[in-house]
């Protein structure tokens, strides 16, 4: 009951002396209240606290006094006693919009200094009683919906914010709300709608431009988020913030020359600025100047050596320039991070994500179990359930031979995924791997009879055929699945590949021409169309540019430099030649026909012991699919053994 209704009450005729005297004591109750309320304002509050807990006595039905000693407690810091008395004055009158108001500020602060969220969904509880109570209440209003948005209950924070344009609907900074709201709800076309009434408003706010940006950009609509953004610009040119996101979306969208000159711009605002610098550099990495984003990220990681994104950035540099070894101890030290201040969850995504690029540098460098590991590892972070990280696993258990394992793991994934045909081609290889041939061929037939119209599974019986060295009838596979998908790079890449190796040189010349016509910039056909014609010496100066050009999309590939370095022999380019294949084997110092390609370049040199060096160390190289020609390698070695001894005599 409001102390103004007991004062109608005490006003009014008693029936009897009981109503009187209760009368009297909400009377002497509102007394002892005016004299608390002159005790706090001269600044005496025990004072006013004594005169409260008499008014409470009189009148212990008022709702208003205990908010009103609550009030005062939290004013002189006293916050538990006076939650427990905001709490008895809801508890008492859930219509009191005084005590709810007095609540909900204390729920607040008292949850904020604990950490604890429930207080916090109770004071948002409160506010909306408030405003339930009163609805003219503007300044609630706006509390309510700060507190939803802190909460992350967006759609609660807007229809605050709109009860809130009820009462002031030109009201700029409620439609900026609303719009980061409706964004993070993923509603992008409603976000744009509230932004762009903010710029009706205040056609001049660079925030508002930037937010309309940021709709368009999550509605992927690239173009009019540029455009956006640009207008942010021009109105505060000195935005880093703006000019980051400007950055990163334009890289996104892979206009990376735009994007490189956004990253300059921020850096000649501030040169130290650790995101210009991480955008500049992963700019520089998909521009394939590594060198440029090695140093540009070491300039940010001499600022601080511990930035996270920092140190992630130059793993993935290191990764693109083949440095298997160097980014895989990035990524250790990434996961060895200290993760005080990272929230769990967030320290449990990148640690999926820097598990499974160690899982892939492990892999490059050959040690398959450890990769399996860090596969299984990333799969044991938690979070969505991610299928690409099994079939990673079970690939680098294949690979490591450790066919139980693999077979165990493949055979699980199948049981939840059926019709997944990678998982059904991983089994298939596994099953190879263990000699078990006809198990293998007989799952690929399976999938031929239950889905022959599907280009995925030529494509899988045309591996599986290549892997067994039966080209002819892997050509047959990919010949069919050509028809059903002309265009496609992956098809006429490997129909190309297997035509090379059944001797179809002419054949193979034309698919993969046919290829680029679909794929220019194609780096893997423009290498195996450039060295197979520089291997039969014809066509040299275009097979060397067409490696050329493979080497400008990828500059760190061994076999792109030493196809580079074959067809410089093949001009009789010998010190050139020499240079580009000793950087091929720095690359990958085991590949024995890179190591043979160097023999020879020797020997043409005249630098014949050396030469023989290299073609012996060939005869132990890695040599998977049988590309070196063994039998002829061994004649030269023999001839020149023979031709030294002769010459010793």
């Amino acid at each position: 009951m409001s102390l103004l209704l007991s004062l109608l009450l005490w006003a009014a005729p008693a029936p009897a002396s009981s109503t009187a005297d209760r009368a009297r004591d909400r009377a002497e109750a509102y007394y002892q209240f005016s004299l608390a309320q002159q005790a706090r304002l001269s600044g005496n509050t025990e004072a006013a606290l004594e005169a409260l807990r008499k008014a409470q006595k009189l009148d212990p039905g008022a709702a208003e006094i205990r908010a009103w000693a609550a009030r005062i407690l939290r004013e002189t810091g006293r916050l538990e006693e006076a939650l427990r008395e905001a709490r008895a004055a809801v508890a008492i009158d859930r219509d009191s919009k005084e005590a709810q108001f007095v609540a909900g500020h204390l729920l607040r602060t008292v949850g904020e200094l604990r950490g604890d969220g429930k207080l916090i969904e109770e004071a948002a509880a409160a506010f909306a009683e408030v405003v339930r109570i009163d609805p003219q209440d503007g300044g609630t209003w706006q509390e309510l919906a700060r507190l939803e948005g802190e909460l992350g209950r967006h759609e609660k924070a807007v229809a605050a914010w709109r009860g809130y344009l009820g009462l002031d609907p030109g009201f700029f900074e409620a439609y900026l709300r609303i719009g980061a709201h409706l964004l993070a709800l993923g509603k992008p076309a409603e976000a744009a709608e509230s932004f762009q009434e903010a710029l009706r408003l205040d056609p001049d706010s660079a925030s508002a431009y930037q937010s309309l940006g940021d709709a368009y950009a999550q509605a992927d609509q690239v173009d009019q988020a540029v455009v956006q953004f640009r207008k942010a610009l021009e109105l505060d040119p000195r935005s880093l913030f703006t000019r980051l996101k400007l950055g990163d979306l334009l890289m996104k969208a892979e206009r990376l020359q735009e994007a490189l000159a956004e990253a300059d711009e921020a850096l000649a605002l501030d040169e130290r600025n650790r995101y210009a610098l991480d955008l500049k550099a992963r700019v520089q990495r998909e521009l394939r100047d590594l060198e440029g984003a090695g140093q540009t990220i070491d300039r940010l990681l001499a600022i601080d050596p511990s930035d996270v994104k920092g140190l992630f950035t130059k793993a993935t540099i290191l990764e693109a320039r083949r440095d298997y070894a160097a980014a895989a101890v990035l990524f250790e030290k990434l996961l060895a991070r200290d993760r005080r201040g990272e929230p769990v969850k967030d320290a449990a995504a990148n640690d999926r994500v820097f598990l499974a690029h160690l899982g892939f540098c492990l892999q490059q460098e050959g040690r398959f179990a450890e990769a399996a590991d860090a596969y299984g590892r990333a799969r044991a972070t938690g979070g969505e359930p991610d299928p690409a990280l099994t079939g990673y696993r079970i690939e680098a258990l294949l690979l490591a031979k450790d066919f139980e394992r693999a077979l165990a793991e493949v055979r699980g994934a199948r049981k939840e995924r059926p019709e997944d045909l990678e998982l059904l081609g991983l089994e298939a290889n596994i099953l190879r791997g263990r000699g078990d041939l006809d198990g293998g061929r007989a799952l690929v037939d399976q999938a031929l009879a239950s889905f022959p119209e599907r280009v995925e599974v030529k494509l899988l019986a045309a591996d599986f055929a290549q892997r067994t060295r039966r080209f002819d009838e892997a050509e047959r596979h990919l010949r069919a699945a050509a028809e059903k998908d002309p265009t496609s790079l992956r098809v006429l890449f490997q129909l190309g590949a297997v035509q090379e190796r059944q001797k179809k040189h002419d054949e193979a010349d034309r698919t993969f021409r046919q290829a680029l016509a679909h794929h220019p910039d194609s780096a893997p056909v423009l290498n195996y169309l450039g060295y197979m014609n520089a291997d039969r010496g014809v066509k040299l100066e275009e097979s060397l540019g067409f490696i050329e050009r493979a080497l400008l999309a990828d500059p760190e590939n061994a076999a792109y430099l030493d196809s580079l370095g074959w067809a410089l022999f093949r001009l009789g380019r010998l010190p050139e030649a020499e240079d580009a294949l000793r950087r091929a084997l720095q690359r990958d110092d085991k590949n024995a026909v890179m190591l043979a390609h160097l023999g020879d370049v020797l020997w043409e040199r005249g630098q014949r012991g050396e030469a023989l060096v290299y073609w012996r160390k060939a005869l132990g190289g890695e040599d998977e699919d049988g590309e070196l020609d063994r039998a002829r390698l061994e004649k030269r070695i023999a001839e020149a053994e023979g031709n030294a001894s002769a010459g010793h005599r």
